[in-house]
């Protein structure tokens, strides 16, 4: 998942002293007061300096979690006279060259940063100074997240005792870290005893580098592997300058080449024991499927995942962790890793895995099987399906530690790669709602396909090897689109989505739908846990009623829509009548009756229970305690159309009409959005009140449109003369409409109106909040 990947982007300025593999590493001691004294540390020798919190917040918002991976530094110590200092080196520029000149010339060219000086005293010099400052951000993470300027409290922070731990490859102190605020946010008062006052257990590791430095493989942009770069100065004239590696762990094997063999060390991953089964057991599963693709590229027995033993302190480097994170609600879980910055060599993976993730899932299988008569089945079926995901997500996030990026494509093509974000594959089987084949089970063709590009024998140049298996990935089918070209409205590629399913984005929406309308005709208290209150169906409602909503962002990408490759293929526009598909298929989805809840589920669905606090899990109400109804297909109608109006999407239309007279322009869309929507039939009831609600949110989205500083002034020409069409056609249907409908058409047609003047007009003046989705 937000599966977001810290990697360290490294390159060393300096090749290490032939001495550094007879240095001895950091000797630390603490006094009686405290004092973190250092002896003899080993002279300039780059080594890693590393954040981290052994501690967190406890806020998926904030992002300050048990066992983050934070600050990466590459310092080194240096001393003059009687004084230590530790440089951090600037690692964004090399110059590889056997010139010292040259080098020194590189070297002498940009800042590095000092971050202590300390005297030497009998040989030793304390580290506090160092110690005691905010190294891993803490004050500019709760600043950034909106939670108040915190400033450091070094009055109540200090070294913990018996804090200085020695490992053969780093040497770490553990501090209490206390910081304070008078005006603290929301979501440290959600997860302190005193909000003014937030303390976190910060450690900081000194990471030695591996004597050799492992051979770098070079980056290719259709290898599916993240990326670490620096600028190399010494390189030719007609060379580029940039240097990209993949970041891999080392894996070497006992008899080198390309057939198979056992491995000199295997790469091992060690699982939280405070996890609790069954995700345990399901945690463990996920993690191992991927020693069949290290089997399959010729690495026999070299990966393996264990719990961790017994007293193993989880930061110690030696140590590649799965961690089971708690925190105050649901939120993303992690892959990250530290690297050696000379190799791309992953010397630790740490994955972090949220633990009310699985709770999520649950619900939302609760919700879709409620129409099971046999209640205990539907428990039982909706366990095993939440931990299917669970398996698949350890895979993700273990996956990531390996060094692979996300692969937003393997599912429009077929391939159930664990790094794509899957969505619950469920199905109608004679009228009822299925799981049985919710999410695949193991490796995809894909996954194995990766590993053997990173990490597999190359008999060649490796840049006739990469080609060569770039091409068969691409005949094979497999295709890779990462975060880049994925994330947000913005994004045009027709198969690159986030939590989408099927190779047909448009088949798929309607499946979606045709399931929704089930289970919400079947939505009642009996998917209830034992003790819930009725009140609580409004968080199993949230999935079941936005089920659509990741299906509708790939329909979406379909109209304006640009298919490209990592090799260069040349763009194409989607072909009309699949942009026509696409676009019917959306209005279908902003009918009345699609957006107006079942009366039946309407009529059980009652205020919040005494004692049950409203949340960000449930729709929002303007109608105080009282379920508001019409909300729903606001938040609904608002992200339909806030994907199909995204300015982007509305300027690639114009461009590629420009190029291609038979291709869809922004006047087919406007036209068609405005007939679908503002001049639908008159309807009643809760379909009606739907129907008007969407409508405000049409000309709200309108008036975003043509306001935002991305539209292109020939998209707003035409925006500007849709919604003066819109004006004076409302103004029509309100000289013949009834009484209450009349005033609703006369309001929004003053307000497309005014609202070409003044940016600020709009129908809804405060939009009710989407309740979150991802993760899932």
């Amino acid at each position: 998942m937000l599966a977001r990947i810290a990697w360290l982007l490294l390159a060393l300025t300096l090749s290490l002293p032939a001495s550094a593999a007879d240095a001895p590493f950091l000797s630390l001691s603490i006094d009686e007061h405290g004092k973190v004294l250092l002896r003899q540390p080993p002279l300039n020798t780059p080594l890693l300096l590393v954040s981290s919190l052994p501690h967190g917040a406890g806020s998926n918002d904030i992002g300050l979690d048990r066992g983050q991976l934070g600050s990466r530094r590459l310092v080194q110590f240096e001393q003059h006279g009687d004084r230590l200092l530790l440089r951090e080196l600037n690692t964004r520029y090399r110059a590889h060259t056997g010139n010292e000149a040259e080098r020194a010339a590189l070297t002498q060219a940009f800042a590095e940063s000092v971050l202590w000086v300390g005297a030497l005293e009998n040989g030793a010099a304390e580290l506090n100074p160092l110690l005691l400052s905010d190294l891993h951000g803490i004050a500019n993470r709760l600043k950034a997240t909106g939670q108040g300027s915190f400033r450091l409290d070094a009055a109540r922070s200090l070294v913990l005792s018996d804090s200085v731990k020695r490992f053969p490859q780093n040497a770490d102190v553990d501090l209490q870290l206390t910081f304070t605020s008078s005006e603290p946010g929301a979501y440290v008062q959600q997860v302190t005893p005193d909000p003014e006052i937030l303390s976190l257990k910060v450690r900081l590791s000194f990471v030695a580098l591996p004597d050799e430095p492992m051979t770098p493989r070079r980056f290719h942009p259709e290898s599916g592997f993240f990326d670490y770069q620096y600028q190399d100065y010494a390189a030719g004239l007609s060379e580029p300058m940039g240097v990209q590696y993949l970041p891999r762990h080392r894996l070497e094997k006992v008899i080198p080449g390309a057939a198979p063999s056992e491995v000199m060390e295997p790469i091992v991953y060690y699982l939280d024991p405070g996890t609790p089964e069954p995700m345990r057991s399901a945690l463990l599963e996920g993690a191992r499927w991927w020693a069949e693709a290290f089997e399959a590229a010729g690495f026999i027995d070299a990966y393996r995942v264990e719990m961790l033993p017994e007293g193993a302190d989880p930061q110690d480097i030696r140590y590649n962790i799965i961690q089971w994170v708690h925190r105050a609600t649901r939120g993303w879980s992690y892959g990250d890793a530290l690297v050696d910055p000379r190799s791309g060599e992953i010397l630790k993976g740490h994955v972090t895995l949220g633990s009310l993730r699985v709770r999520q899932d649950h619900k939302i299988f609760r919700g879709l099987t409620a129409g099971w008569g046999d209640r205990e089945a539907a428990l039982a079926a909706a366990q095993a399906t939440a931990l299917a995901r669970l398996r698949q997500l350890s895979a993700h996030e273990i996956g990531h530690t390996l060094g692979l990026a996300h692969n937003f494509a393997a599912s429009a093509s077929g391939d159930h790669s664990v790094l794509d974000y899957p969505h619950p594959n469920v199905t109608l089987q004679e009228g009822q709602v299925v799981l049985d084949h919710a999410y695949a089970e193991g490796l995809s063709p894909w996954d194995k396909h990766v590993i053997a590009f990173g990490y597999g024998h190359y008999d060649g140049p490796e840049a006739s090897v990469q080609a060569e298996l770039a091409r068969q990935a691409r005949e094979a089918g497999l295709r890779f689109i990462s975060d880049a070209d994925a994330r947000g409205t913005a994004a045009a590629h027709p198969q690159a989505h986030l939590w989408d399913n099927g190779t047909d984005p448009v088949v798929q929406l309607d499946n979606v739908m045709a399931i929704r309308q089930l289970a919400l005709a079947e939505l009642g208290p009996q998917a209830l846990l034992p003790g819930e209150p009725v009140s609580a169906l409004g968080e199993l409602l949230v999935p079941i009623y936005l089920m659509p909503r990741y299906q509708v962002e790939a329909v979406s990408r379909l109209i304006g829509g640009v298919s490209y490759d990592y090799a260069g293929q040349s763009p194409s526009a989607v072909a009309p009548e699949y942009q026509q598909a696409a676009l019917e298929s959306l209005l279908k989805v902003l009918a009345p009756s699609a957006l107006a809840l079942p009366n039946e589920l309407a009529s059980q669905w009652p205020p919040l229970a005494y004692g049950s606090a409203p949340g960000r899990e449930q729709f929002g109400s303007r109608l105080g305690p009282i379920p508001d109804l019409t909300g729903l297909a606001e938040v609904a109608s608002r992200h339909v159309l806030t994907q199909l109006l995204a300015p982007e999407r509305v300027n690639r239309l114009a461009q590629q009409q420009w190029l291609d007279s038979e291709l869809p322009g922004p006047q087919w869309l406007l036209d068609s959005v405005s007939e679908a929507v503002l001049e639908g039939d008159e309807e009643s009831g809760l379909a009606g009140a739907a129907l008007n609600r969407s409508q405000a949110v049409l000309v709200d989205r309108y008036l975003t449109l043509y306001h935002d500083d991305n539209a292109t002034p020939e998209v707003k020409a035409l925006v500007r003369a849709r919604m003066l069409e819109d004006a004076e056609q409302l103004d029509r249907r309100a000289r013949r409409a009834s009484d209450r409908e009349s005033a609703f058409f006369r309001l929004m047609a003053e307000t497309l109106r005014s609202g070409l003047q003044d940016s600020e007009v709009r129908m809804i003046a405060k939009p009710l909040p989407l309740p979150p989705g991802s993760p899932i």
